[in-house]
């Protein structure tokens, strides 16, 4: 139990026992009101100094968070360089005609997918009768409430498995929460109605009836993100096609199935994955790579009430699955880190004796997998960024040689009874290329949607995959960006990335926006830390809960390794990373502070021990733990990043960001971060929270404003690591 106390004055095992006071370096930061409290966590004393901040409409708060809004523009504006480089990444992307995105193919070979073209902020719907067809439009998000004044992004699409419709999402100002609409084919025209509370492009989205006449999609109660309410009792729902949206017909819910003992901030997603199946799935989804799943009879959706069973349990360790006739077939990393592909029957399920298909591989880490008339397809990955290819057919196992080195491969099929399977592939240098694999002959085929752009300025970029020596050690995976030809002489400023949770794996992904930290003379470095899934579950439960201090231990230890080699210096060292990547960033920098010379942790979650109190925050103890469990609360208190701000530390020039309208990590989190460190560091580094009103999670922005989130990080380090081209232009800053 904890007992709280509103002080002025409190002790503290870890922060500071006086009220905050703002240091006296030269920037004059907006002061945060604080109102400290004091709880007892199983025998260790906390002070909060900001809890006060956590009141999102108190005008005080309000007021704090407009000022240091303002103070980091004025900061980040004043950055030479900064300008020119959004330029640069306008016309990098400029070179493109089109940017497709999206892809969805029927079984008809119609295809729908977003269009950007290279002066448009924001992508259209397109329509092609066949691949070699001409490009249709069908829907440009402008036309949508044009009366409100804001910029409409679509975020989702879904078209029926005949074609007929196809239901379209969208958001604006980065909120995520969505507004749908369906467009009938046969008129190329919307249907008059609007689904609103829903989120398809993370909830689950949107399933199709096997007769096209409706969907199945996530209902949210509650769609503001700062209510208690958010994220709670969701429902999944049965649209039909000229049905009162307004009217739900649930489908799974806490209320409608008290007997699955559902918590009100489980995900209880209904959804079919293929249009023969017989039964549906009902995940039990969160904030967690593993979860609870049951099954119900697709028949019985005429029924009032659909019986849901028991399919399996998180601790099968399931992360992808699908029926085949009376069978589940599905990876798993129980006793297998690196997964294998397996099979049980659905009636008689056993998993801990199922059929095998695709043994583990041991330097592999199986991903995903689709069946076709030619048999089965599926790919694997080395440390993240080495992807590969197999088919199993007539239970022989062939590796398939991809058209080139691809850091990552995808695999799209239109289904069991279908030979077609494409094939996209990407790498840290090579743009996202599609293909059509023909089984016959064995063959690939270029089946991109538009001309590919060519960017020579990264012909030289080399690429380097080296495995560094952890402080346990795990030898974590290093990928190194640089110019051929570099100078190992400590001079190059070097961003390290990172992320590390969820079992998420980051991949090989290009991005001429991004790439321009390496033309512009810095090295780029993502660094595969613990917690996310590059070497399988072995790497995610080895930062995950009670192992969480890996995670920033093995950004550490990649830092160390890069000064180590040449390549930089402790003065030149920067760390990035975003969300749940907050907690990787600052720890890293609150226990190594004199490893950084910037740190930019991006609509980080910084104070994981009141995540429960935010919206999202119980949803994601699934990951982090509860403060209520002895052992777990220790966990929380070690990875908060507000907690560990020691006073008088000389910290590194910190860049902070948040969104006003983030469902994911709400402001506060990174807002007290901030005022805190605003406070207490020592150095005369600058410590800049940029407030952001009409952005949220850094997802579904427009082209434009997602360029300057990234020249504002880019600037500021390249300021930040003496970079003679990006100077701050004013001196006097009173």
């Amino acid at each position: 139990m904890k007992k709280v106390i509103l002080l002025v004055i409190v002790l503290c095992a870890i922060s500071c026992s006086k009220p905050v006071e703002n240091n006296k370096n030269q920037y004059k930061y907006p002061i945060a009101p604080s109102s400290p409290v004091s709880e007892n966590y199983f025998g260790t004393e906390i002070l909060d100094e900001y809890r006060n901040l956590e009141n999102l409409k108190d005008s005080t708060v309000q007021n704090w968070f407009k000022e240091e809004g303002e103070f980091a523009d004025d900061i980040l504006s004043k950055i030479s360089g900064r300008d020119e480089l959004i330029k640069k990444m306008l016309a990098y992307d400029n070179r493109k005609s089109y940017e497709v995105s999206d892809v969805r193919v029927t079984e008809k070979n119609e295809y729908f997918f977003l269009k950007q073209g290279a002066e448009e902020d924001v992508a259209r719907l397109f329509y092609r009768k066949s691949f070699d067809s001409e490009d249709e439009l069908l829907y440009d998000p402008k036309s949508f409430k044009p009366e409100t004044g804001h910029t409409y992004v679509i975020n989702y699409i879904e078209p029926s498995w005949d074609g007929s419709h196809i239901a379209v999402a969208m958001t604006h100002s980065g909120a995520e929460i969505s507004e749908m609409i369906i467009i009938e084919m046969e008129s190329k025209k919307s249907l008059p109605v609007v689904i609103d509370h829903c989120w398809p492009s993370d909830g689950g989205g949107v399933s199709w009836l096997p007769d096209n006449s409706g969907f199945m999609y996530l209902h949210y109660p509650e769609i503001d993100p700062t209510s208690d309410k958010f994220l709670k009792d969701m429902k999944s729902v049965l649209y039909k096609i000229g049905d009162d949206s307004k009217k739900l017909n649930v489908l799974l819910s806490r209320e409608t199935h008290p007997e699955l003992n559902l918590s009100p901030e489980d995900f209880p997603i209904a959804a079919l994955q293929g249009k023969d199946d017989k039964y549906l799935f009902g995940y039990i989804g969160g904030a967690t790579a593993y979860y609870d799943c049951y099954y119900a009879e697709i028949k019985d959706l005429s029924e009032n009430k659909l019986l849901w069973k028991p399919l399996f349990k998180k601790e099968e360790k399931i992360s992808e699955a699908i029926f085949m006739d009376q069978d589940l077939i599905y990876t798993s990393s129980k006793n297998a880190p690196n997964f294998r592909l397996l099979k049980t029957s659905i009636v008689n399920p056993n998993f801990d004796n199922p059929t095998v298909l695709v043994e583990e591989k041991e330097n592999e880490v199986l991903n995903t997998f689709v069946f076709t008339s030619d048999g089965i397809y599926y790919t694997t990955i080395k440390d993240g960024v080495k992807g590969k290819l197999y088919n199993i057919n007539r239970g022989e196992e062939t590796a398939i040689d991809l058209p080139g080195a691809s850091g990552r491969v995808n695999i799209d099929a239109k289904g069991a009874d279908f030979s077609e399977i494409w094939i996209s592939s990407m790498g840290w240098k090579n743009d996202y290329i599609r293909y059509r694999y023909d089984a016959e002959k064995k063959k690939f085929e270029e089946a991109n949607l538009v001309n590919l752009a060519d960017y020579p300025e990264f012909g030289d970029f080399v690429i380097q995959e080296v495995l560094v020596p952890g402080h346990d050690g795990e030898e974590i995976p290093l990928s190194i960006i640089h110019k051929k030809d570099i100078t190992l002489e400590g001079q190059h400023p070097t961003l390290l990335l990172g992320y590390g949770s969820y079992g998420i794996s980051i991949r090989p992904f290009f991005s001429p926006s991004r790439l321009t930290w390496v033309e512009e003379g810095g090295v780029l470095c993502v660094a595969h830390v613990r917690g996310g899934g590059e070497k399988g579950d072995k790497w995610y439960q080895g930062g995950n809960k009670t192992t969480k201090p890996n995670t920033w231990k093995d950004l550490i230890s990649c830092t160390e390794y890069m000064i180590e080699k040449g390549y930089t210096t402790n003065s030149k060292t920067v760390i990035h990373g975003g969300s749940a990547g907050g907690i990787l960033i600052g720890r890293a920098m609150t226990e190594r502070p004199d490893l950084f010379a910037v740190a930019i942790p991006e609509v980080g979650m910084m104070n994981p021990l009141r995540n429960e109190v935010t919206p999202n925050g119980p949803n994601n103890t699934k990951e982090f733990g509860v403060s209520t469990d002895s052992i777990q609360c220790k966990a929380l208190i070690e990875m908060d990043s507000y907690l560990h701000i020691q006073k008088g530390e000389k910290y590194p020039a910190t860049l902070i960001t948040t969104g006003m309208n983030d469902p994911r990590v709400i402001a506060w989190q990174p807002g007290k971060f901030a005022a805190k460190l605003q406070a207490l560091n020592s150095s005369d580094k600058p410590i800049v929270f940029h407030v952001d009103y009409e952005s949220g999670h850094g997802i579904n922005d427009t082209k434009s404003k997602e360029f300057e989130q990234i020249a504002n990080v880019f600037a500021f380090a390249f300021w930040q690591t003496g970079h003679e081209k990006y100077q701050f232009i004013e001196d006097n800053l009173q």
